[in-house]
């Protein structure tokens, strides 16, 4: 199969009141996406109206992944592939969103989680590794990411519930920001010094 072309404009603005779920990720099987379109098609089953939009370019291996999205497109379901976008275009697509779904079977730190808070959007990811220590100082919600329930049950209460959202965007707004220098001079303490280390 071919990649779905990148979007050369930026991330499609917001119509009307459905709700925005952005799937971060390159196409990987490790990245979980298909987990995300389960829950998605069940919620649309169940009536709710809302769109999913996936971000990220061909990884090496889509096998799982293409199937269904080709039917979910199939049978008319509101899902847009971007693929791979530019920083810019990112961002925009973050913003744009009403919550990111990631929830990644490994990561060696969880970028997309970190993304997404940074721009102010809440965040469905896993609850352990390092997405769970991202997630821990709020703006997120945290489920097994083996277990198709949890991830459709957390989505259904987020896009059905407006004041979850708006408890985790004060979460967010709440995190400590820290700068990269300051980043740096923990990390220095911690790796060269030794202090500090948990």
């Amino acid at each position: 199969m071919t990649e779905a072309p990148a979007d050369t404009t930026a991330a499609p603005p917001r119509t009307g009141t459905r709700p925005v779920v952005l799937c971060t990720g390159s196409r990987e099987p490790h990245k979980n996406q298909r987990a995300v379109l389960h829950a998605a098609e069940r919620l649309w089953r169940e009536g709710l109206d809302f769109e999913v939009r996936m971000v990220g370019g061909r990884g090496w291996n889509e096998d799982v992944l293409r199937p269904a999205a080709d039917r979910l497109h199939a049978d008319g379901r509101p899902l847009t592939e971007l693929g791979r976008v530019s920083d810019a275009e990112l961002t925009a697509a973050l913003r744009a969103a009403d919550l990111v779904a990631f929830v990644s079977l490994h990561e060696g730190y969880g970028l997309p989680v970190a993304e997404a808070l940074a721009c102010g959007t809440p965040v469905l990811t896993s609850d352990f590794g390092s997405q769970r220590e991202i997630a821990e100082a709020g703006g997120c919600v945290t489920v097994d990411p083996r277990d198709d329930d949890a991830i459709t049950d957390a989505l259904r209460t987020l896009l059905t519930r407006p004041e979850e959202l708006e408890r985790l965007r004060a979460e967010i707004a709440s995190r400590p920001a820290r700068t990269w220098p300051e980043y740096a001079d923990e990390l220095w303490t911690c790796l060269v010094q030794g202090e500090g280390a948990r």
